[in-house]
């Protein structure tokens, strides 16, 4: 279907990765760029559908906030230091009990602040979004190569 070189493809996904990084910090951009305000109704409905974007569990820093939670930040960083990783040469694949292991933490915050064991913490929902983006991310990427290339091992 596609024959696209590995190293093109891992550019390729690091410049979508990063993309959608600075695309969620958008406010952050508008005070750079004033004249970008433009795209940020469209930035922000984009971003709702990925995110439930409560006000109070976003990331605010000198009035501006991110477009995703704390914890989804977290999993498309942990996305984007992965795909770096893998630029520098990294190869190796993340197993499924690996993936699931990783996923534990991010699961136990969900149930504890959900019936309120303890309070949300932005810090500890970015870290374990970072967790579960980084290595679910090298868990997939197998999966990009062998999609979009013709090398196939």
């Amino acid at each position: 279907m596609f024959n696209i070189k590995v190293n093109t493809l891992n550019r390729i996904l690091f410049f979508v990765i990063l993309a959608w990084c600075l695309g969620f910090l958008w406010e952050f951009v508008i005070h750079i760029f004033p004249n970008s305000i433009y795209a940020l109704p469209f930035l922000k409905y984009n971003y709702s559908i990925v995110c439930h974007t409560q006000p109070e569990k976003l990331f605010t820093i000198f009035n501006y906030s991110t477009l995703v939670c704390s914890r989804c930040a977290g999993i498309y960083f942990g996305g984007l230091v992965s795909i770096i990783i893998i630029l520098f040469g990294y190869k190796k694949n993340i197993s499924t009990k690996i993936l699931l292991i990783s996923s534990i933490p991010l699961f136990i915050d969900v149930i504890f602040t959900t019936f309120r064991v303890y309070n949300y913490s932005q810090y500890f929902a970015l870290v374990t979004g970072m967790l579960l983006g980084s290595l679910g991310f090298f868990y997939i990427h197998k999966s990009f190569v062998l999609l979009f290339t013709k090398n196939k091992g």
